[in-house]
């Protein structure tokens, strides 16, 4: 038998156990139409459990060593367990004032000993983690940091950092020992790699200086079923009006409505609710993951993205072993929440997720450049990085051509700009044109 004929039967293999999988889904949707007695009568629509500490970890770990003033950094992926484990029962005294400490003092401040780095996507506020704290003043509720970091030779000096208005923070004492942090460092399944600082406007990045192998990922989709939500969203679905348009189902009542687009896999949830702005920024995040872990489904990882100022909204990415997904304006691989303080008011999910992986055959890896090198290709556009946000490592989400349900996840530099992602070649062509006058 040939190792193609072989694909094809060990694919059809794989699509009969996602079929039996998908009933299962879709018995479980079938017993969300009868409404639960009592309460509003909602029923989670998730049936992926998530915890506060995953999805609010830290992306990248960074170990700034005293050798050569070398700095090396870990994917948070490898230390998840440590993280889930540590991060959950971390406990620190007292907030000591905070004071002004400039971006390049901060970054001298790591060159000096053997410091180890966590850095967050985006802000996180104290009160995300008030019971972490003894006696967290209520102002520092809504001060956030960007970075949480320590010394190797005195545990104790711990600090939090908000880079982007160079604030620092530090605590009186900690429960981390030199013990935990060593077992971080020195655990079997680490991935360091040698890493240079990039200064991007109000922020900096930590980019690889050398040249990244990663693999390709191949898994079947499943799309999940429409009525594995409505009951989270309509208490009585006996008032809801169900109108279908070419590939858009609406659901309505009085006060709600639920839109499900066929062509892009996506539901969306919008109410009107009155918002008087007096929730702090860590209710709101809190509201935000809750909601979360009523709709998400991804069966890999999720992380805390991107907070927007103006409205409210919080971004949640989809990832795959450590590496965000990126996908068509982002509709495959983001969730998009606004909660005010009468509950959910807008939601935008993808329905298909990641259910089995594959191994198809052919190249297994993609070496991509330094990141050093992408900065240099950024330089040389017409506005050079003048409007880059961020920089970092990703899987884009490619449709197989062969099998609707075979999703292809091939490894690219993305670039981040006016809040938007793009992978890096469509972005200097972008740049080009833009410079060029087209």
């Amino acid at each position: 038998m040939t190792w193609s004929r072989i694909k094809h039967v060990l694919l059809t293999v794989l699509i009969g156990l996602s079929l039996f999988l998908s009933f299962q889904l879709w018995t479980a949707g079938g017993e969300l139409r009868e409404p639960a007695s009592g309460g509003s009568g909602f029923v989670p629509a998730s049936l992926v459990d998530r915890t506060l500490t995953e999805v609010f970890a830290p992306n990248q770990i960074v170990w700034h060593r005293s050798i050569n003033e070398s700095k090396q950094k870990a994917n948070a992926f490898h230390t998840r367990d440590w993280i889930e484990e540590y991060f959950n029962t971390m406990n620190f005294g007292e907030v000591n004032n905070p004071q002004r400490l400039s971006r390049e003092a901060y970054q001298d401040k790591l060159a000096t000993g053997e410091w180890v780095e966590f850095v967050f996507d985006a802000p996180i506020p104290f009160g995300l983690f008030e019971e972490a704290f003894d006696d967290l003043p209520t102002d520092y509720e809504n001060r956030i940091f960007n970075r949480f970091y320590l010394n190797l030779d005195n545990i104790e000096n711990i600090g939090f950092y908000d880079v982007s208005n160079e604030i620092n923070y530090t605590v009186s004492e900690s429960n981390f020992t030199s013990e935990i942090i060593n077992e971080l460092l020195f655990a079997a399944n680490n991935q360091f790699i040698e890493v240079e600082t990039v200064a991007l406007g109000d922020s900096f990045i930590y980019l690889s200086a050398d040249e990244v192998e990663i693999e390709y990922k191949d898994y079947l989709v499943e799309r999940l079923p429409n009525n594995l939500y409505i009951n989270q969203f309509f208490a009585d679905t006996s008032e809801v009006d169900a109108r279908r348009t070419g590939q858009t189902t609406r659901y309505i009542d009085l006060t709600t409505e639920v839109r499900i687009n066929d062509a892009v896999n996506t539901l969306t949830y919008l109410r009107q609710r009155t918002d008087m702005g007096q929730m702090t920024f860590s209710e709101r995040l809190l509201s935000s993951f809750q909601e979360l872990r009523q709709v998400e489904n991804w069966t890999e990882t999720i992380h805390y993205q991107q907070y927007t100022h103006g409205t409210s909204e919080v971004t949640f990415q989809r990832y795959i072993q450590g590496y965000p997904v990126f996908s068509t304006q982002q509709l495959e691989s983001s969730v998009l929440i606004t909660v005010v303080e009468s509950g959910l008011s807008n939601l935008r999910v993808p329905l298909r997720v990641v259910q089995t992986p594959l191994t198809l055959g052919g190249e297994t890896a993609k070496t991509l450049p330094s990141g050093v090198s992408v900065v240099e290709q950024l330089e040389n556009t017409g506005p050079g990085l003048a409007p880059v946000q961020n920089i970092r490592k990703g899987l884009t989400w490619v449709q197989s051509e062969e099998d609707s349900r075979v999703v292809h996840f091939e490894p690219n530099w993305y670039v981040q700009s006016d809040n938007v992602w793009y992978e890096l070649n469509r972005y200097i062509q972008l740049q080009e044109e833009m410079h060029n006058g087209l």
